[in-house]
């Protein structure tokens, strides 16, 4: 039982940490331009919900404030109930900032510091909350101290649908409406240059990318559950 209230502690800790670390940054951001660069893309405010990373990161902070009222609600009545629904809830949100934490390292990041604009500026600053920090203590979080049920393969499907929905949203602001009418720029390269028909490949790919993050994070969670 000691073990299960050290677990709810630290998971409370992290979570209210996530959603500390979403909310200053995502209110930074109706202060001043998103991605600090207004020159290239000029998104302030109200804009920054166009990005997936800040819808991502509100998602999870929304999954974390509910996980606090579980944590309490435990450490109260020393249990260790999380409904499945929540842990389900919690997985789908820590796939997609963890597509998100992989898309910064793996192709971002890299795309910066070819353009000379440096590896780390999408890391460091105000950046990291969201890029870094955010993801990584829901991955803590999610696989080794909130662990009540196990996950099954069919749920972690659900962590498609995020990136699928926000996937039609881009191929719409993009393609079909355009900038030049008040759509949305290719801000993410998903055309590679302009070349429209690239874009469902790129789809399938994040969508591949994604369902990878979420069975490996179910897999984590599961083993660790196991385990106790």
């Amino acid at each position: 039982m000691e073990k299960v209230r050290k677990n709810n502690v630290i998971s409370l800790i992290i979570n209210i940490c996530i959603v500390f670390f979403v909310g200053i940054s995502f209110f930074d951001g109706f202060r001043q331009d998103v991605i600090r660069d207004p020159d290239w893309l000029g998104f302030e405010g109200i804009h920054s919900l166009r990005f997936f990373t800040v819808l991502s990161n509100l998602f999870v902070a929304i999954s974390a404030s509910i996980m606090i009222v579980y944590n309490i609600k435990n450490l109260v009545h020393d249990t260790n109930y999380y409904p499945s629904w929540l842990i389900v809830l919690k997985h789908t949100a820590t796939s997609a900032v963890t597509l998100t934490f992989v898309t910064v390292v793996l192709l971002l990041a890299p795309s910066y510091a070819i353009v000379g604009k440096g590896y780390f500026t999408l890391i460091l600053g105000n950046h990291i909350y969201m890029h870094v920090l955010s993801p990584v203590l829901a991955i803590i979080s999610y696989v080794f101290f909130e662990r009540s049920y196990f996950v099954k393969f069919k749920q972690t499907l659900w962590a498609l649908l995020p990136v699928f929905l926000y996937a039609i949203l881009y191929t719409t602001m993009v393609i079909f409406v355009g900038e030049a009418n008040g759509g949305w720029p290719d801000f993410y390269n998903f055309t590679f240059g302009g070349h429209s028909f690239v874009i469902p490949f790129s789809i399938v790919g994040m969508l591949f990318v994604t369902f990878i993050i979420s069975f490996l994070l179910a897999k984590w969670h599961n083993n660790n559950l196991n385990k106790k």
